[in-house]
């Protein structure tokens, strides 16, 4: 097969998808649509083959254009995606895939009339530390998992008060930050909750310009039993991070800030296995790699277009409990928050 070609919407984290496009040989960098002028300037030097154009539109009625990298404000994410949909376009979209139940819908039923191609950069499942974690859970090293946590702690305060963010309509932390956590879980359990209670807060940005909530805590039941406690923390005082912790009958898993104890005894006088495989740059594509090797025919999609939509439907569950302060039941085959 011909490399495929490709356009970014959206040059912020949009860049890491435009270098890969250009340096990998399966791709063509061919457009690029950026609406910061002075940005364009210094871009053009590092992708000097693509033209940045001056509209969505130009990609979208590009028949040439074959896949698109979605990568712009959380608000314009689901009319951008519905336009490649109806223009023949494969899609690799920024996470949150959009930001209400009804939006959800309407992907979702294009997805379906048009037979597209979807997936989201969900980057954590290509860490290697994560996919140690995971296979120690598939090679049944944990026993039977019977709770978890995980924390986003976004630790970039200045991105929520003084970035776009803070100016857009809506801004979930759970959508924009949370889903990775809701997704890691989901992956390593191949579970997906049946009951979701939540709570959320803005102490933190109490004083500031950004009006939505900075925190967010849920409850995840599941069918088996198994209980998960999922945060979104934007506020936190700590650097950038995800904190991880599974309990199960055999052993239990604390991922942290500076890596990985693995625990096979309840006795202090037996150390934990420790590790902590970096979370390279060059691992960072691996989700987008996966998407374009799968549209070629060369290997398996990690992260399936049903799988973007059942974290969607978790985050948008947690926000709908918050906001109502019910427990929240989802029907992910009807799409329904109840």
């Amino acid at each position: 097969m011909k490399k495929i070609n490709c356009a970014v919407i959206g040059m912020g984290v949009g860049e890491r998808h435009a270098s890969f496009y250009q340096k990998f040989k399966k791709t063509n960098l061919c457009k690029i649509y950026e609406t910061n002028k002075d940005k364009v300037r210094k871009l053009k030097k590092k992708f000097p083959e693509a033209e940045f154009v001056k509209s969505e539109q130009e990609i979208y009625k590009d028949k040439t254009i074959q896949l698109v990298s979605i990568a712009s404000y959380d608000n314009f994410h689901c009319n951008q995606i519905i336009q490649c949909i109806k223009n023949n376009k494969y899609i690799f979209v920024e996470k949150p895939l959009c930001l209400n139940i009804n939006e959800l819908k309407k992907i979702k039923k294009y997805y379906e009339k048009f037979n597209s191609k979807i997936s989201c950069n969900l980057i954590l499942r290509g860490s290697p530390q994560f996919k140690k974690i995971y296979n120690l859970n598939l090679q049944k090293k944990l026993g039977k998992i019977f709770y978890l946590e995980g924390d986003y702690n976004y630790g970039r305060l200045r991105k929520i008060t003084k970035g776009w963010r803070g100016k857009i309509p809506f801004y979930s932390v759970t959508c924009g930050g949370g889903v990775h956590m809701v997704d890691l879980m989901t992956w390593i359990l191949n579970e997906l909750p049946v009951q979701i209670k939540a709570e959320a807060n803005r102490i933190v940005t109490k004083n500031t310009k950004f009006k939505f909530n900075d925190f967010s805590v849920a409850i995840l039941k599941f069918k088996s039993g198994k209980i998960a406690k999922i945060s979104s923390n934007f506020g936190c005082k700590i650097p950038h991070h995800h904190t991880l912790k599974i309990f199960g009958t055999k052993g239990t898993i604390f991922h942290e800030i500076n890596g990985s104890n693995f625990y096979t005894s309840r006795s202090k006088k037996i150390s934990p296995n420790f590790f902590n495989l970096k979370f390279e740059n060059k691992n960072k594509n691996n989700i987008l790699k996966s998407f374009v090797l799968n549209l070629i025919g060369k290997g398996k999609n990690l992260i399936t277009f049903q799988e973007v939509v059942n974290s969607m439907l978790i985050c948008l569950g947690i926000e709908k409990s918050f906001k109502t302060n019910k427990n929240i039941k989802i029907d992910f085959r009807k799409l329904k928050i109840s």
